[in-house]
């Protein structure tokens, strides 16, 4: 940490510039949290820092800070000011016992992220933040593989993803090592955890204003991704006959006497948010045509809302740090098979169903070469 209270109380922040001033002092630091007593640390390797003694307590101690997550917030901290704007760094906010990253012009709070923790404590901190009416920015500050044009996310880096009706599905990284922010926008899921997505980068030293403008120009909110169902239903099927012989699912399509090669196309398609769940779409989607779109006749109408029973049943989430209308997934299936003609839109979530859909026969099985 930068900050710390001297013997007088008053703020300290250490720096390049005034560790050695500060060395001379040799003033006593403690906690702005916690009160207890801080080691003001200025080796020849490390930035400066401030550091609680090996035996402390304090729920800020424990988390520990890597250089680049120092060198993050020292960042963010010089080129907010250089903008002319209030910023302070590792701000303790007492009415909600959470320490801000940095603090922007008394509403506003940056989260830098370098180290892996329980996504529950991101939703929690962001959950605090705006209780207590500030806006909160959470930035990645891991680094994010890219192999033969996909990215490579973990579930931890998926939680970063936000929504944005210009930009679609984003995330804003930043790396001190290269100076350089990196905007991931229109991401698209793949397959489990790799993404299309268009990247955006801007130097470290640009201005608030022209990231604005590049943002700006950003035309297209979705980024396509043409999708071969039956090379789709060759790999799920590769997949499950190699890796989940025994699962639930497998064994639950079986005893209700189907196979997979054999059920209907429109069942196990990637859809945008399938990220969203743990779940894969073609265990989810097999439920609800099979309890329930299996058993409508050509005509008949029904409400989302009885789709939606389902869906919620058969679904295990992602944890994520901001909430989300938990629909959407759902809704975007439904959308699908109205493109496939399979349904109908006859109202506000309300459908009719336009044909049913066929299972695979064995001929074109064969053809799948599954």
């Amino acid at each position: 940490m930068f900050t710390a209270k001297d013997q007088f109380g008053h703020d300290v922040v250490v720096t390049r510039g005034n560790v050695a001033f500060l060395k001379k002092q040799r003033n006593q630091y403690s906690c702005g949290c916690c009160a207890e007593r801080l080691i003001l640390k200025a080796g020849e390797i490390n930035m400066p820092h401030f550091a609680h003694l090996a035996s402390s307590k304090c729920r800020f101690a424990s988390e520990g800070e890597s250089d680049r997550h120092l060198e993050g917030k020292k960042y963010f901290l010089e080129w907010l000011i250089l903008q002319d704007r209030q910023a302070d760094v590792e701000v303790y906010l007492r009415d909600i016992k959470r320490q801000a990253d940095i603090l922007v012009d008394g509403r506003t709070v940056i989260e830098y992220q370098c180290s892996t923790v329980p996504v529950k404590e991101l939703q929690q901190r962001t959950e605090d933040y705006l209780m207590a009416g500030l806006c909160v920015y959470w930035i990645l500050g891991q680094d994010i593989r890219m192999v033969k044009g996909r990215y490579y996310l973990t579930a931890f880096q998926q939680a970063f993803i936000k929504y944005d009706p210009k930009l679609g599905y984003y995330l804003v990284q930043y790396l001190p090592e290269n100076n350089r922010w990196t905007l991931l926008y229109q991401i698209t899921m793949d397959t489990a955890n790799r993404f299309y997505a268009r990247a955006m980068t801007f130097d470290g030293r640009v201005r608030l204003d022209v990231i604005k403008k590049g943002v700006q120009r950003i035309k297209y909110a979705t980024f396509f991704v043409k999708r071969e169902l039956a090379f789709e239903r060759q790999k799920q099927c590769y997949f499950y006959a190699r890796f989940k012989k025994q699962s639930p699912f497998l064994k639950d399509v079986y005893e209700q006497g189907y196979y997979l090669q054999n059920l209907p196309m429109e069942v196990g398609v990637v859809l945008p948010t399938q990220f969203r769940v743990k779940t894969p779409a073609l265990e989810w989607q097999f439920y609800i045509w099979q309890s329930f779109l299996r058993m409508l006749d050509i005509g008949d109408s029904f409400q989302l809302e009885r789709v939606l029973v389902l869906f919620y049943e058969h679904v295990v989430w992602m944890p994520l740090i901001w909430n989300e209308d938990r629909r959407t997934l759902c809704m975007e299936y439904m959308h699908f098979l109205c493109k496939q003609g399979v349904l109908g839109a006859v109202g506000m979530e309300k459908y009719t169903i336009l044909r049913q859909m066929k299972e695979v026969a064995n001929e074109e099985v064969r053809f799948l070469d599954i």
